[in-house]
């Protein structure tokens, strides 16, 4: 089930970052813009009432940035990313956001798979992005 993320998922989502990435964005990164940042939208994947998947991303006016996009190890390749890409995608459109723009380590092959599926395109790159690895932006038409 997706369901927008309020601040009791905070650990929870904190918890998914470290497993799958080692980092994140924090907690205090995740509270602040669930509880004070207008422009924030979080949702995430619920199963068996855990939180196995989650995204997030700033939209303002007609341009949304994604902040992070994160499934359970143990749930890759069944299918949950594509349904919160989908969801995402649909909500955007419908918030009148006709772009979306997002980070990915360049070594992430996997990701850039997702994504470039998924109908976005490489736009460039921003050297030294995460410390000491180049991430390549893609963008993306919402409307498509």
């Amino acid at each position: 089930m997706i369901r927008k993320a309020n601040l009791n998922d905070v650990p929870a989502i904190h918890h998914l970052e470290k497993r799958v990435l080692g980092d994140g964005l924090g907690q205090s990164f995740l509270y602040d813009e669930l509880a004070i940042n207008p422009f924030g939208h979080y949702f995430v994947y619920e199963m068996h009432k855990e939180i196995v998947a989650y995204v997030g991303f700033r939209a303002i006016d007609e341009l949304a940035e994604m902040m992070n996009f994160v499934v359970d190890l143990d749930y890759q390749d069944q299918g949950i990313g594509s349904q919160l890409m989908v969801y995402v995608l649909d909500y955007l459109k419908n918030l009148g956001v006709l772009k979306i723009a997002l980070e990915v380590r360049k070594s992430n092959k996997r990701a850039r798979h997702f994504y470039e599926k998924f109908g976005f395109k490489a736009s460039h790159t921003r050297a030294n992005y995460y410390e000491k690895e180049d991430a390549i932006v893609y963008i993306r038409e919402v409307t498509k």
